[in-house]
């Protein structure tokens, strides 16, 4: 599990109390809710089975910021989005009401975005929380809702 200086086991009530940051709450896309349901059932390691949705969430989001993404070098690797990826800092939390199963490099004082997703026992009730940082000088607050439309729902399942 990686580490957060600022995250306790209820990581998200702490994104939305913070006043650093500007958040929208919206439901969890199904397929993402049946993913992640499988945590608990199937996994033996945890930063193996949240690192495709942290991936897919990188690469949406970065999108925003690059729209060369097309700039591959000889390693496979983009140029334009991997450099972005050092820019734009983003923080995740997985888990339910009651605890955090995973957290990647969530840092209130550091994040550009921080990004929650929250499980309930009903799926309607399951919801993820996009947070932007009103102090950051990477992603302005012209572009909130542009972060938030992105995500929106967004099916960022394996």
């Amino acid at each position: 599990m990686s580490t957060s200086s600022s995250i306790t086991t209820n990581g998200y009530q702490s994104v939305i109390k913070s006043k650093e940051f500007e958040h929208k709450i919206c439901g969890m896309n199904q397929q993402v809710i049946n993913y992640l349901r499988q945590y608990k059932i199937n996994v033996t390691n945890a930063e193996t089975f949240f690192t495709p949705i942290i991936n897919k969430l990188n690469q949406r989001i970065h999108s925003i910021y690059n729209n060369n993404i097309n700039n591959i070098n000889n390693n496979g690797i983009n140029n334009n989005v991997a450099n972005n990826l050092n820019v734009i800092n983003i923080g995740y939390s997985f888990g339910n009401v009651g605890s955090v199963f995973y957290v990647n490099n969530l840092d209130l004082n550091n994040n550009d975005i921080i990004i929650c997703f929250i499980l309930d026992s009903l799926d309607i009730d399951s919801k993820m929380i996009t947070a932007v940082n009103i102090h950051s000088n990477k992603v302005s607050a012209n572009e909130n809702s542009k972060v938030w439309s992105l995500l929106y729902k967004f099916n960022c399942s394996p």
